[in-house]
Formats: structure tokens, sequence, C-alpha cells
């Protein structure tokens, strides 16, 4: 770990304190385009998998379930505690398992 004024600094954390977000490690997407963040996730009342992401403009978080394209607020952006209506929020991606 780096040193700063003889205090130990994690690389991983920044100076906002972000809130984890843990997203298996295999449901992970590479960036596209205009979005970033990017991973799957399953929908609780379907057989269907629906990707979830944040603009890189706008740093809101955004689905690709009907929902949210018509609405911009679903229950899996809910369900994550992220927030809805392209509110701008920021969290620290990390991989689990």
């Amino acid at each position: 770990m780096a040193r700063t004024r003889g205090r130990e600094k994690n690389p991983m954390a920044t100076a906002k304190n972000l809130p984890v977000l843990r997203v298996p490690r295999f449901a992970m997407l590479p960036d596209k385009g205009a979005w970033t963040n990017r991973f799957e996730i399953r929908s609780s009342s379907s057989n269907r998998i629906y990707v979830i992401a944040q603009s890189k403009t706008g740093r809101h978080w955004g689905c690709s379930c009907p929902a949210w394209i018509h609405r911009r607020t679903c229950k899996h952006i809910v369900s994550l505690g992220l927030p809805a209506f392209e509110r701008p929020h920021e969290v620290a991606l990390q991989g689990a398992g």
C-alpha cells in the first residue's frame, strides 16, 4: 500500500469513501459506447437477463429492461440501492466471487 504522511493509504478507497456495489465477477461486462461499470442481472420474474450500467457522461445508472427504458426507473435499479430517474450516483464497483 502507498504511504501518505506516515499513514497507509488504501489504493481502492477514494476521497469520497464511495459505497461499494458487489457484483459477481462472471456478471461484469466491458465498457460499451456511452456506458461504463456494466454488469448483468437476472430478472426475478422471468428468465431474462438485463444489463445495468452507468452513463459515462451523466453518471446516472440505467437498465436494459422495458420499465427503465420507458419510465427511467425499475425494480432492478432500486433493488441494488441505486437512484432512479437519471440522478447521478457514484459507487465503487467490486467484483465478488
